[in-house]
């Protein structure tokens, strides 16, 4: 009875310094992530009036320039279906639309897309990404 008794006892110093986690597995929490490209930049570093353009392979998509007392812009491509590890071909243009939609600076490169789970190892969802800055001087710099 005594054995009994000190087994119990154990079994509860136990669980009360480990919460129940031990039996209900990793303790995930509810982010979401999507695989795809993101690009960053400084507005100020392109022209105002500007329309930006970001490709990851084939899909691309389009925005405004922000303003340039912004101190930081972004355009996402997202690369549904994408499930592992790979090089992408990204390219970050600078459309002046008064020159009828002439390319006036483009920067291209390839790049890593690199496993990402917000949530935690074991948990959903698991994403495909790759993160850039575009600089004039520099071109496509690798984030993260």
């Amino acid at each position: 009875m005594v054995r009994t008794s000190v087994r119990l006892a154990f079994a509860v110093a136990l669980l009360s310094l480990t919460g129940c986690q031990a039996w209900q597995g990793p303790n995930c929490t509810d982010m979401g992530a999507e695989s795809g490209v993101t690009a960053t930049w400084r507005p100020a570093d392109f022209p105002a009036g500007a329309r930006l353009r970001l490709c990851a392979d084939e899909e691309c998509r389009e925005r405004a320039a922000a303003p340039a007392e912004d101190s930081l812009a972004l355009l996402d491509v997202p690369l549904p279906g994408e499930d592992g590890e790979r090089e992408v071909a990204l390219r970050f243009s600078v459309v002046d639309p008064a020159g009828g939609g002439r390319v006036v600076r483009e920067f291209s490169g390839r790049f890593a897309l690199r496993r990402v789970t917000p949530n935690g190892e074991g948990c959903e969802p698991t994403a495909w990404r790759a993160d850039v800055r575009a600089d004039p001087r520099a071109g496509l710099v690798p984030e993260g």
